[in-house]
């Protein structure tokens, strides 16, 4: 179970304040950022600046969003993601015409329900309300596929109170609280409804799970659920989370100018449909994906489209399963396996200038870009680590040769180099430094 250590954490962890959802003693890798949408500017905090951010809270400042996980500072884009430390959902109510009050009821019902976990906080955005669920410690940024799995897993179970099946990628923004939703100027609030934290064990507890095709018909209190260690199961998520992510934002870029439809309709529904593992949820997720086309397509045709995605993803998942979740190629069996990002790339005609903005959607080039890139970054840390050491090892023989000649300072220079284990050209130079 080599990728379920990292989120496995025993001791419990309580908040008191809604701030330590985002940062305190035990998330302090990385830095969370808030986004004025007037001046599209970023401000980043980390754990010494947290009363910056109550500041900038009590601002009261209009449209300002709050990062829900940590990134290297000055960039919040998945590459430069450090630490995932909440899971959030939210929901947009007011577009079903569903009210708040209502939205909460049904919410409750849910956890009542076991369907969802309860959420540590609760957001009034304005026009409707996020659910925050804290994750005790933060877990690793490999660990972005299986957040990201289990909102997917949530806004299903949401969806029909408006939860925005977009709403899923790691570098997402809520609304800050205290803030004001200049749409219809109510200031945000936020409520502590659980202070125990989670770890991302016990929300996955609440998903289908990774390898199965259904969910469990209740869930036991106190089950511990695991994650399966079979690696292509890994990589099928960590690729389908991802995609999903750059199919949305391919849909942003283009501002909904979309001209294969159908095209991205099915890979979109065959993507989420692996993830959501439900047919009806998998046409909803669709069909919110095509409202933000310019021209959406015919209710009838989306359907179609999207149930026969859900079909031949959930054919190839069986399959996948007999084949102990191994991929498998050059088979004339009739099985339509996920797409290669060389071929959406040449059924959805993506560019150069929009692959640079997506996470896996593609092509060697960028790919080989993004490579040399972090080599580069790497190889700078490791020469200043190197030339740090380096310094240390010398004081640290400095020291040493120092103690040796006040114990004896008549020991030959060939005994000085044996007791040190450097070469006599070394201790020379040592020499000259005390």
């Amino acid at each position: 179970m080599e990728f379920l250590m990292p989120i496995l954490d025993n001791q419990e962890t309580f908040i008191d304040e809604w701030h330590e959802c985002y940062v305190s003693d035990s998330k302090i890798t990385g830095f969370i950022c808030t986004f004025q949408l007037s001046n599209k500017k970023h401000h980043f905090y980390g754990l010494n600046d947290i009363e910056n951010l109550l500041l900038v809270a009590k601002k009261k400042k209009r449209d300002v969003y709050l990062s829900l996980n940590a990134f290297e500072y000055g960039s919040r884009t998945a590459q430069s993601l450090r630490q995932i430390r909440n899971i959030g959902v939210d929901i947009d109510c007011y577009k079903l015409n569903i009210s708040v009050i209502e939205a909460i009821e049904e919410v409750k019902k849910l956890i009542f329900a076991a369907r969802i976990p309860n959420p540590n906080l609760l957001i009034h955005s304005g026009r409707g309300i996020q659910l925050i669920y804290s994750i005790s410690g933060g877990a690793s940024p490999k660990m972005a596929f299986l957040s990201q799995y289990i909102t997917t897993q949530f806004i299903s179970e949401l969806k029909h109170i408006g939860a925005d099946t977009s709403g899923t990628d790691v570098t997402r923004v809520f609304r800050l609280p205290y803030s004001v939703n200049s749409k219809n100027n109510k200031q945000v609030t936020v409520d502590l409804w659980r202070s125990l934290e989670y770890s991302l064990q016990e929300l996955y507890s609440y998903c289908t799970p990774l390898e199965q095709r259904r969910k469990p018909s209740k869930k036991q209190k106190g089950t511990l659920v695991t994650l399966p260690s079979k690696v292509g199961l890994k990589n099928l998520y960590s690729l389908n989370t991802a995609r999903k992510s750059d199919l949305e934002l391919l849909v942003t870029l283009r501002h909904g100018d979309i001209e294969k439809r159908n095209v991205l309709t099915y890979i979109y529904a065959y993507t989420v449909a692996l993830i959501l593992k439900n047919k009806e949820a998998t046409i909803e997720f669709a069909r919110q994906l095509d409202s933000r086309f310019i021209d959406p397509q015919k209710v009838k045709k989306l359907v179609e489209t999207a149930g026969n995605a859900y079909d031949d993803a959930m054919t190839f998942f069986e399959e996948f399963k007999k084949r102990d979740f191994t991929m498998w190629y050059k088979t004339a069996d009739g099985i339509k396996r996920p797409m290669k990002n060389v071929t959406i790339i040449e059924e959805l005609e993506i560019t150069q200038e929009e692959m640079q903005q997506l996470t896996t959607i593609i092509n060697a080039d960028v790919k080989y870009q993004r490579k040399v890139e972090k080599r580069r970054e790497q190889g700078i840390q490791e020469r200043e680590q190197y030339i740090k050491e380096q310094h240390n090892k010398t004081d640290d023989k400095l020291f040493k040769l120092q103690e040796l000649l006040e114990e004896n300072p008549k020991t030959k220079k060939t005994e000085l180099a044996r007791l040190l284990g450097i070469s006599r050209v070394h201790l020379y130079r040592l020499l000259k430094q005390i």
